[in-house]
């Protein structure tokens, strides 16, 4: 099965489960520092989660904890996750 020119990756937001194309969608990493990063690239190493670009769910996204549970944090590595600034939304 080949990806012909007319082929869109999707993507599923992890806060409100939307599936939207991945230009549509913002991408997290957890760095190595367990920092989480905004990816503006898309191409950064390492596993990644996808948020809508809307502002509730980037909301829903940090006050749930949700980025924590995707990226498999343990429980008493979680209070180290919270570095991703809320601008340029």
């Amino acid at each position: 099965m080949s990806r012909g020119k007319g082929h869109i990756p999707v993507r599923t937001c992890v806060s409100c489960g939307a599936k939207r194309s991945k230009k549509e969608m913002l991408r997290f990493v957890l760095g190595q520092d367990k920092q989480l990063v905004r990816d503006d690239s898309g191409h950064q190493t390492g596993r990644g989660a996808y948020a809508c670009k809307v502002s509730s769910c980037i909301e829903t996204l940090m006050n749930r904890r949700r980025l924590e549970k995707v990226f498999r944090v343990p429980r008493e590595q979680r209070q180290e996750i919270g570095g991703f600034q809320k601008e340029g939304r």
